[in-house]
């Protein structure tokens, strides 16, 4: 094997170290942080998604979680990947938690792709990391999820990934109930 290293391998590598240093000194849940990012990469690169989406899920809780901005994103990954990162951004001014959780759906679906593919990504990830660790998801969390994957099929968004949400949602409501 070569050498050489593939413009989407440096920028994974790129994304790893920003997300390293973004993250230090960071408490973050369990299944957050840099164990999440790398989750929801992995679900979108099982399911073909290309290294830009798998670049968005590595950063995507970046901003929420750290002192980094959506403007820190954009000098390192450009436009595009901030865009998307700055639409799976819950926005820390809207106190109650359906609105801004509506908030978060509406501009992500009206980001398209690959912002929403993230979203569900993410959800599966969170979904998985609850099941294999017992974690009770509560049902506030199971309806913003299951509007989300509505939302994201009446787009035509995330097809690849919604059989898989589907079934995580039924198997944590299960579990939880």
């Amino acid at each position: 094997m070569s050498g050489v290293v593939s413009r989407s391998q440096a920028r994974r590598a790129d994304a790893v170290a920003f997300l390293l240093d973004a993250y230090d000194g960071v408490g973050v849940r369990p299944g957050k942080g840099m164990p999440h990012a790398e989750a929801v990469a992995d679900v979108l690169r099982r399911a073909g998604y290309d290294d830009d989406a798998q670049l968005v899920a590595l950063l995507h809780d970046v901003v929420e979680d750290t002192s980094r901005t959506v403007a820190d994103v954009r000098d390192e990954f450009g436009a595009d990947v901030a865009d998307a990162v700055g639409a799976l951004t819950e926005d820390p001014t809207i106190r109650h938690y359906t609105q801004r959780k509506r908030d978060l759906r509406s501009r992500t679906v009206a980001a398209g792709s690959p912002a929403v593919d993230v979203a569900i990504a993410d959800k599966i990830a969170s979904l998985r990391h609850a099941l294999v660790t017992g974690s009770r998801v509560s049902p506030r969390k199971l309806r913003h999820y299951t509007v989300m994957l509505q939302l994201a099929l009446s787009a035509g968004l995330a097809t690849a990934l919604s059989e898989q949400l589907e079934q995580l949602i039924a198997s944590a409501a299960a579990a939880s109930a």
